[in-house]
């Protein structure tokens, strides 16, 4: 391998098919050749992150250097935050799909999900921008998710329901979970949109 090649031809590979396959989504290890100024700037950085432009969207795999076997540094990728390119404010995807929110006082219907937001349909009218809510996402495939959030904006509809935009905070680990889980989703519809052309 050429010295100063930082990724074999197969990691490249691996980068270019990223998410054909689900144990390529998370977790992975990027190996190749890192000469010691740039293996020490890479463990400093903080946030380390590969970014990639596809179809309007941007990837952002969050890296992070490891010690792996016989003392070599390896890269670690894990799912990526998802944005959507071509609006006025960057904005991150959302993944039109049904789930639920269990609060201390009913459960309602979520949809258009992100990592750090959705929305509620049919809260009580007495509630306004601003105001908190907790409970617990359920989206089938996950463990039940705790969230904190508060209200961002009151959503149109021809009725007269109360659906609200919920920007809330998971836990590191829960984040986790549902970062992958996104990514995989957004895999999928990126999949079948290659295969249907």
């Amino acid at each position: 391998m050429d010295k100063h090649q930082i990724l074999t031809d197969e990691e490249l590979a691996m980068l270019r098919d990223l998410g054909d396959a689900e144990d390529q989504a998370a977790g992975q290890f990027l190996r190749g050749y890192l000469n010691l100024p740039l293996q020490s700037l890479l463990q400093r950085a903080e946030p380390l992150v590969l970014e990639a432009h596809i179809a309007g969207h941007q990837l952002r795999f969050p890296l992070h250097c490891i010690q792996g076997e016989e003392g070599h540094t390896e890269l670690s990728i894990a799912a990526p935050a998802i944005t959507e390119l071509g609006h006025p404010h960057l904005r991150p995807w959302r993944l039109d799909v049904k789930a639920s929110l269990q609060t201390e006082d009913a459960n309602y219907e979520v949809h258009s999900l992100s990592v750090g937001g959705l929305i509620v349909e049919e809260l009580p009218s007495a509630l306004v921008k601003g105001d908190m809510l907790a409970g617990v996402l359920l989206i089938e495939g996950l463990p039940p998710l705790a969230l904190t959030g508060n209200l961002i904006r009151r959503i149109s509809s021809r009725k007269q329901r109360h659906d609200w935009a919920l920007q809330f905070q998971l836990g590191p680990t829960d984040r986790e979970l549902l970062r992958d889980w996104l990514f995989q989703r957004h895999q999928d519809a990126f999949m079948q949109a290659y295969q249907s052309d």
